[in-house]
């Protein structure tokens, strides 16, 4: 399992936690990329070193910041054909690494379902967590072909793929380094002729960004990587949504109109800005060519500028 750290050191134990009581998993190994200098992981997962239910280990990615850099790093440390990733702040349903590798075995490359909580249960602990959203784990059942539109969409944060398939798309576009990389292999992916099916038996819980500043930037950021997602991969003409100049003049419309319409609130209004605006902030920074950024597949796949800490014992699954 490649588990990206950034920042991790508050959340990490209870993910670790997640992966300790896994129900008929095979062996497995955890590699904990870490993507921030400044935080102490070694510390936060000291007492996980050790343990007897699956190898540890933490391998360093300073050279660059971002999932896709870490997660490309972490498929160069691992040992096993079978690769799942998760993110540091998520708890694993207790069937999780069985069902993955189960999918794995079935389908190169599949992605998960995520279930989104509230912060309250992950305060309270695992057994919260779990009785929200995995009560009882889910049983395998084989991922299936459900992404038949022109836009697949992959869960970075749940998914699991063949080694040697992800060697060969490259691993992930450092250009998509904090948002769209995940899709962005999803349309490599379905280029080059793979399957991007639903595996729903791989079940996680994450947090849910609830704040009104969080939702607002989070749409921003969203709408801007899918434009750019279109651009490079000319599906523009496919999408519903509109040029950026028809899109804000829709906003200016529904903003003149709030007020006669009861059923809009200021903050649905204010979504639909941040939206609209991440949509023309693609457009403008990305169909440009030369002012859009290269596009960096595969940055990380080599690991000589890294080293690991922790046990070296051999592993079946990743």
């Amino acid at each position: 399992m490649i588990v990206p750290c950034f920042q991790a050191q508050a959340t990490i134990a209870l993910q670790l936690a997640s992966l300790s009581d896994q129900v008929d998993a095979p062996s497995f190994e955890v590699i904990l990329v870490d993507n921030d200098p400044a935080q102490r992981l070694d510390e936060a997962v000291a007492d996980f070193l050790h343990s007897s239910a699956f190898d540890l280990r933490i391998v360093r990615a300073h050279e660059h910041q971002g999932s896709s850099y870490a997660r490309n790093v972490g498929i160069s440390h691992a040992r096993a054909e079978s690769l799942q990733f998760c993110d540091a702040d998520d708890v694993v349903s207790r069937t999780w690494v069985r069902n993955g590798h189960l999918s794995t075995l079935d389908s190169l490359l599949w992605t998960g379902e995520s279930i989104l909580l509230t912060e309250a249960p992950f305060s309270a602990g695992l057994e919260a967590v779990r009785r929200e959203f995995d009560a009882p784990p889910p049983e395998w059942s084989a991922p299936a072909d459900k992404q038949t539109g022109p836009f697949p969409v992959l869960m970075a944060g749940n998914f699991g793929a063949a080694r040697p398939t992800l060697l060969e798309l490259q691993g992930f576009d450092q250009g998509f380094a904090h948002y769209g990389d995940d899709n962005d292999l999803a349309f490599r992916s379905r280029r080059d002729g793979h399957r991007v099916p639903v595996a729903e038996s791989v079940r996680i819980a994450y947090r849910g960004k609830w704040s009104a500043k969080q939702r607002m930037r989070r749409g921003f950021h969203d709408a801007r990587a899918r434009r750019r997602l279109l651009i490079v991969h000319g599906a523009s003409s496919q999408s519903p949504v509109p040029p950026w100049p028809v899109d804000i003049a829709r906003c200016l419309a529904a903003t003149v109109l709030m007020p006669f319409r009861r059923s809009v609130s200021p903050f649905d209004v204010a979504m639909r800005w941040s939206h609209a605006l991440g949509n023309a902030s693609g457009s403008l920074r990305f169909g440009w060519p030369r002012k859009a950024p290269a596009s960096t597949p595969g940055l990380g796949l080599s690991s000589s500028h890294t080293h690991s800490v922790g046990s070296s014992e051999g592993t079946m699954t990743t």
